[in-house]
């Protein structure tokens, strides 16, 4: 893939990771664009804040965990892994000092969906 497509694929992750952790009542912070550092800050319903590495690939795999907690310890915050389990609506969230937990996307509820929902 592409450097723009890739970029894109990337940003469609994080925007949908983003959502997950709002349904979760988790707050999500924007990091700068450019930034060297994590795709954005995540605080737990506990206040904790997570710095936050999204992975919309094919594949899991330990480089990316690795990333993760380098990026981190570099800003010593608490590192938070979440990955997209292909083929599937499942991602796949690993935390520092934490056992890695599925989360599933909401299914859309088109009944509930008004025509400005669908189309904004």
């Amino acid at each position: 893939m592409g450097g723009k497509a890739a970029r894109s694929k990337g940003r469609r992750g994080q925007q949908t990771a983003q959502r997950l952790f709002a349904d979760r009542d988790w707050q999500v912070h924007e990091l700068n664009a450019g930034t060297a550092v994590a795709d954005f800050l995540a605080g737990d319903p506990d206040g904790k804040i997570w710095l936050v590495e999204v992975k919309n690939t094919s594949a899991i795999t330990a480089a990316h965990r690795r990333q993760a907690m380098d990026q981190a310890a570099r800003k010593r915050m608490p590192w938070l892994l979440i990955s997209h389990i292909a083929g599937t609506s499942a991602w796949l969230v690993q935390r520092q000092g934490c056992d890695p937990v599925v989360w599933k996307q909401a299914a859309l509820d088109e009944s509930s969906m008004s025509s400005e929902t669908i189309f904004n």
